[in-house]
């Protein structure tokens, strides 16, 4: 009788072994290979240049409660009619609320719908706390050690200007797409894009213009995101929501020599302690899903086995994922708590506390689900829940990976950049291209920049800075892109 037991957990033992390596081995590989190597031949001097100058325009949107600088943004769009004259010569261009342009380049085939692709030239503010930080003064656009430095160069002149650079060496080599071409560059990306791309958005579907296809910014070729032996092209097919909420705590107030336990502070206190111990469940889905999916069969072994295995490993791998806040926040939405304000004076008990808490939200959740995680996690009558902030943004669609647009991106990945993978992903933040999902069910976010793990926090940040290199071929992409996706 022990003989046989020990033959049936041994058999059995065998063939979960094999269930785990079949598993592992019938992983798919999703990845294309280059086709194409597009030359091109231009003035790679006059374009750098031509980027340097853009980012000494202080086109800065971020400034809560600041007017924008007219004069600066004036200029820029001056700047460009200079330094474009075949793109505004060939184009029709229209301005939407004074300084968000939108140009057209009709195609030769009418019937074909037309692509969009866009950026914005709004920057954020400089920290003043931080200005001696700049290796460069933040608006110089000082071209140095191959990189051209300054705000903007990250996020988002490097887009506008590599676009139009590619419309402007296209036309003067004569092309003319067959399938049309819009180009907007939002103003306002950095405070929610209200007047700029919402307006344009309105403005397609008003006259009926369904898009095939937008290319926005959102992702870039980072190397060292993800355990792969090459850089990984991050192709953004969907992006986080996003709410702010402000809690309110109200007590008698009083004189601070004779405190009580349940005043206004403690209360908030006590709120948010609760809420950030009732984290929002994890998964792992949609966009997230789609790029481990693509990108598995490229990782070591060891990932392999766990991943291709999750029928037995998914509570292991969500736990790996949530324990660092860089892939925690791929599979949850997050809850941060970022602004608090109570008291006018030492000595005085507040009548009031508040604080404000920011949520980046998963695909999948709403205003409502997250709104309701809240109020019962904190489960306390003296908290009020309120919405703060003009900006709300539920979590956008997941635009289709297996589509004639994104198979057009991808090749032109790797037909430019050659060494590295392509993967959909998730985009943390919030995006211009969120305002088009009425005229487009192919969304992607996508800019050819190529940094390394460490530059993402320049963006927004000290020393905000890009390669001359990867400038320059974000231009050669751009053009091979827009010829695949056109004609």
């Amino acid at each position: 009788m022990g003989k046989k037991i020990l033959l049936v957990l041994l058999g059995a033992f065998l063939t979960f072994l094999v269930v785990v390596v079949v598993r592992t081995f019938q992983l798919g590989d999703t990845q294309i290979d280059p086709q194409a190597n597009p030359q091109v031949a231009w003035d790679e001097n006059a374009m750098i240049r031509r980027f340097s100058d853009a980012i000494q325009y202080q086109t800065i949107s971020g400034d809560e409660g600041a007017e924008l600088d007219s004069a600066a943004f004036n200029n820029f769009l001056t700047f460009l009619r200079v330094s474009f004259p075949r793109v505004h010569n060939t184009m029709d261009d229209t301005l939407f609320n004074d300084y968000t342009p939108l140009y057209y380049w009709e195609g030769t085939d009418r019937s074909l719908d037309p692509i969009l692709l866009m950026g914005h030239y709004d920057v954020v503010p400089i920290d003043s706390t931080d200005i001696d930080g700049w290796t460069h003064s933040p608006f110089s656009g000082t071209i140095e050690d191959g990189y051209v430095w300054g705000r903007g160069s990250m996020d988002d002149k490097f887009t506008v200007m590599a676009l139009l650079e590619t419309a402007e060496y296209l036309i003067a080599e004569g092309y003319q797409p067959q399938r049309s071409i819009y180009f907007a560059f939002g103003h306002d990306e950095e405070i929610g894009g209200e007047e700029g791309a919402r307006t344009v958005s309105r403005y397609l579907q008003d006259n009926d213009v369904f898009l095939h296809s937008v290319l926005d910014e959102g992702g870039a070729i980072i190397d060292g995101a993800l355990p792969v032996d090459r850089p990984v092209a991050m192709v953004g097919i969907a992006e986080k929501g996003y709410l702010s909420l402000e809690l309110v705590a109200r007590s008698a107030g009083g004189h601070s020599s004779r405190p009580t336990k349940d005043n206004a502070v403690a209360i908030l206190s006590e709120a948010i302690t609760k809420l950030n111990n009732n984290q929002f469940s994890a998964r792992i889905d949609g966009a997230v899903e789609q790029m481990f999916e693509s990108i598995a069969s490229e990782m070591p072994f060891s990932f392999k086995v766990v991943y291709s295995n999750r029928w037995l490993t998914d509570g292991f791998f969500r736990n790996q994922l949530l324990s660092d806040p860089s892939t925690a926040a791929m599979i949850q939405t997050t809850i941060a708590p970022t602004m608090l304000r109570a008291g006018v004076k030492d000595n005085v008990l507040p009548n009031e506390a508040r604080a404000v808490v920011n949520f980046r939200i998963l695909p999948g959740d709403t205003f409502e689900t997250v709104t309701e995680h809240v109020r019962s996690a904190i489960d306390d009558e003296r908290i009020t829940i309120q919405r703060y902030g003009e900006t709300q943004v539920l979590p956008s669609g997941i635009s289709n990976v297996n589509s004639s647009g994104f198979e057009a991106l991808q090749q032109a990945i790797m037909d430019v950049k050659r060494d590295v993978y392509v993967a959909p992903y998730l985009v943390f933040g919030a995006t211009d291209s969120r305002h088009y999902s009425s005229v487009s069910d192919q969304i992607y976010r996508f800019a050819p920049m190529v940094l390394a793990a460490d530059d993402m926090s320049r963006m927004h940040g000290t020393n905000e800075r890009v390669s001359v290199d990867s400038y320059l071929d974000s231009i050669r992409f751009y053009s091979h892109y827009i010829r695949m996706s056109t004609e």
